[in-house]
């Protein structure tokens, strides 16, 4: 019976042997191979969220001198002879690139992601399609007659100076108007002074007679 049982407890340690070995065996031939045992209840498995992968914004370059023009239906600058959708509006450009909008605040960039919800109101108002059609009938009656053209455009590399030059003359305006709206408050201020003036000597002279 006593060899019996060393016989069965010399078994169960080769074995043991035998199972770290081939564990070992397996570590070496196979980096990245973990052997894992759990007692009792499996634990809960975690699962990792992989954080979003925003793909990059495609390389848009607005080469100088590319031309705008500005549909009356519309109310904002489209390109017009360029293979893909560029419009101008509120100080910024806009592009729609494989299924995306891009924002830039100038025609070298730098190009943001633009969620349509957040595109200015002008441009969210009216379908791509739609924008395309009043594109090409206002940029039809741009090259019939150029020199006479009486619509409002620019060309790119131009826009910045041109929109300064338009700030500036906004500005002058405000100043006059402010200049004017001053003379305007101080003959006012002036005009009742002399009022008051005679009023108070027309009381002198009325009083100085009712003393004489």
């Amino acid at each position: 019976m006593l060899a019996k049982k060393i016989f069965y407890q010399r078994a169960m340690l080769q074995g043991a042997a035998l199972l770290v070995f081939g564990v070992q065996a397996v570590q070496a031939a196979n980096v990245g191979v973990d052997v894992n045992i759990h007692l009792g209840d499996q634990p809960r498995q975690v699962v990792v969220a992989e954080p979003a992968y925003a793909a990059p914004a495609p390389a848009v370059v607005v080469e100088p001198g590319v031309q705008f023009i500005f549909p009356p239906a519309l109310g904002f600058y489209v390109a017009v002879g360029v293979p893909y959708d560029l419009f101008y509006l509120g100080n910024s450009y806009f592009v729609f690139r494989e299924g995306r909008w891009f924002r830039a605040p100038s025609s070298r960039g730098p190009w943001v992601a633009q969620r349509h919800r957040d595109l200015p109101p002008g441009l969210r108002r009216h379908r791509l399609e739609r924008i395309r059609e009043y594109r090409n009938h206002e940029y039809g009656i741009y090259q019939r007659d150029r020199d006479h053209y009486r619509g409002r455009h620019f060309r790119s590399g131009r826009e910045e100076h041109r929109e300064r030059e338009r700030e500036m003359k906004a500005e002058r305006h405000e100043l006059r108007r402010e200049e004017k709206e001053q003379r305007k408050d101080e003959k006012r201020f002036e005009k009742e002074q002399r009022k008051d003036e005679k009023r108070f000597e027309k009381q002198e002279r009325k009083e100085h007679r009712g003393r004489d």
